[in-house]
């Protein structure tokens, strides 16, 4: 009886010990899945929170030598100072197009020449324009012919109707006068004289009629024509000076060379900055082959902050700072003020003309522009500023990183909008109050471990 109570307790006691182990597997997976879960759900709201969090050991803050600032609400009158990009002056750029289509038989330059205005930069075959020195040929033929017929109807000898109207005038004029006489010496008949009158004024009156009517007529159609024929020569002259094709004082003697050649020319002095051609290629009238732009004077584009755009002034003068210009600067002066602010940026464009003596600015350079006091100090009134230094980009947004006081070594990478910046200070337009200090010197070290920090977590 005692072993059968002793085996039950022990199949009990087994029992129980085997619910219990099970229980805590159970409990152990469920905890890992748990705090797997929490550590994704943390991870996830780190991301998509407003501020990333990095922290530093008592070493590494030691070794990082970090500076701090407040920031602080004051004035940043002075020189305001954005960042800009040369672009070149669009009114002294042109494109050479031509205006035939055909075919590409040679160019003369090649990108980053310098042309001058009218300088031959390829020559092209056209078929259009040996059409057109065709039809020059043949309306100057028919002037020279038009003239040639001015020529002989002007001449008396090629007057038949007229010739023949004098003939018949003088004729009949005789034939009055011998009638006259011969009724003085009364061998004559009154009738004679009468009828001898009245020939002679028919052939007085015809021959007025041809000489004024008949002559007139065939003069006047032969100057038309003449006429018609130098304005067809003047109009196909000049259609072929806007074409660009080369026109000869007379066509007659052309025929011995290449009619269908024209020379595309430089519209401008400049350097040559697209070449989008080669020998050999078909062209359409009306596609540009090159453009040619003139660097002696040069646009900066600068990206002006909202809150300062307003104090801005078409002419006002500007310094432009640029490595390229070693320690000198560039004056130019206020030319446009975009009307449309970026929605990303927030910044208006403002185009600054100067003159580039050298050419030593380049398209496509990034430059500083500096706005003068007075519109600097008018733009910003009291702002909320902290030191450049501490502003930092972390992707497609800008963070200042916070201090934590009461947790040293700790930092909150915080999101704000800056605006411009002057003497040093940025504008922070929202995301940071007065008195939050905030890390100047030493803030990139902190934006790269943030970096690594994530580049570890998406690896986990």
């Amino acid at each position: 009886m005692n072993l059968e109570q002793n085996s039950e307790r022990s199949w009990r006691f087994c029992t129980l010990v085997l619910i219990v182990a099970i229980a805590l597997v159970f409990a152990a997976c469920g905890g890992s899945k748990q705090e797997e879960a929490a550590k994704t759900e943390s991870k996830e709201e780190r991301k998509e929170g407003e501020a990333d969090e990095v922290s530093l050991s008592p070493e590494a803050l030691a070794a990082a030598k970090l500076e701090y600032a407040e920031a602080t609400s004051r004035p940043i009158g002075g020189q305001m100072r954005v960042a800009g990009s040369v672009e070149a002056n669009q009114q002294q750029t042109q494109q050479a197009t031509p205006l035939v289509s055909g075919r590409v038989e040679k160019v003369n330059v090649a990108l980053g020449d310098r042309v001058r205005a009218g300088q031959t930069l390829a020559v092209i075959s056209s078929p259009q324009i040996a059409q057109m020195h065709g039809k020059l040929h043949e309306a100057e033929t028919k002037l020279h012919l038009a003239e040639r017929e001015l020529e002989r109807v002007m001449k008396a000898e090629n007057r038949a109707e007229v010739l023949k109207a004098k003939a018949r005038l003088d004729e009949t004029e005789s034939t009055l006068k011998r009638t006259k006489r011969l009724i003085e010496l009364g061998a004559g008949a009154g009738k004679d004289l009468i009828a001898a009158e009245a020939a002679y004024k028919t052939a007085k009156a015809e021959h007025e009629f041809q000489r004024d009517i008949s002559l007139n007529r065939q003069v006047a159609e032969a100057r038309a024509a003449v006429e018609t024929a130098r304005v067809d020569v003047s109009h196909t002259r000049y259609e072929m000076k806007a074409l660009g094709a080369p026109v000869a004082e007379h066509e007659s003697g052309n025929h011995k060379h290449d009619t269908s050649l024209i020379e595309l020319r430089a519209p401008v002095s400049g350097v040559v900055t697209e070449r989008m051609v080669n020998a050999g290629a078909g062209i359409e009238a009306g596609k540009p082959l090159f453009t040619i732009a003139n660097l002696s004077t040069v646009w900066v584009i600068a990206n002006v902050p909202e809150a300062q755009v307003g104090a801005l002034r078409a002419g006002a003068p500007t310094q432009i700072f640029s490595a390229a210009l070693g320690g000198a600067t560039r004056s130019g002066r206020v030319t446009y003020i975009a009307p449309q602010l970026s929605e990303e940026t927030r910044t208006a464009k403002v185009r600054v003309e100067l003159a580039n003596p050298g050419e030593r600015l380049k398209a496509g350079m990034f430059v500083e522009v500096e706005f003068p006091e007075s519109m600097a100090s008018a733009a910003a009134g009291e702002a909320l500023v902290v030191p450049e230094t501490a502003i930092q980009r972390l992707g497609e947004r800008t963070v200042v990183f916070v201090a934590e006081e009461d947790e040293p070594g700790h930092f909150k990478a915080r999101e704000v909008e800056a605006g411009g910046s002057a003497n040093g200070y940025a504008r922070v337009l929202n995301g940071l109050k007065a008195g939050e200090r905030v890390v100047t010197k030493g803030s990139f070290t902190l934006k790269a471990q943030l970096k690594k920090g994530e580049m570890e977590d998406d690896h986990h």
